[in-house]
């Protein structure tokens, strides 16, 4: 079974402002949403980013274990809009869950 890859615009190793401690910041690429004030215009095309898998994710999310842990932190996935890729967030939140990540969405959907 192929395994499922998400679009991937950038990754923060060591963010402070998405959550609580310090968190791994995922930010996906695509949004439809194309908000006024938006920060992160360079996530609304659809058709572009980094196609990574989960393992792929987890691997570079695991070499930052030892300070994520420590400071009771997390990670964070944010966009673009992160819901436009839903299969590929539950897959990745469940392996995160699995190894007990703290988990966030920023998302601008009402879920």
């Amino acid at each position: 079974m192929e395994e499922i890859k998400g679009k991937i615009h950038s990754i923060e190793t060591f963010g402070t402002v998405d959550g609580p401690g310090i968190r791994f910041v995922i930010f996906m690429q695509g949004c439809c949403l194309k908000c006024k004030y938006c920060h992160n215009r360079d996530t609304w095309d659809t058709h572009s980013g980094i196609s990574m898998t989960t393992h792929e994710l987890l691997d570079s999310i695991n070499k930052c274990k030892n300070y994520i842990k420590f400071s009771n932190g997390g990670i964070t996935v944010t966009g673009g809009e992160p819901l436009l890729q839903v299969d590929f967030l539950i897959n990745l939140f469940e392996e995160l869950k699995k190894l007990e990540y703290h988990t966030a969405i920023d998302t601008s959907r009402n879920v």
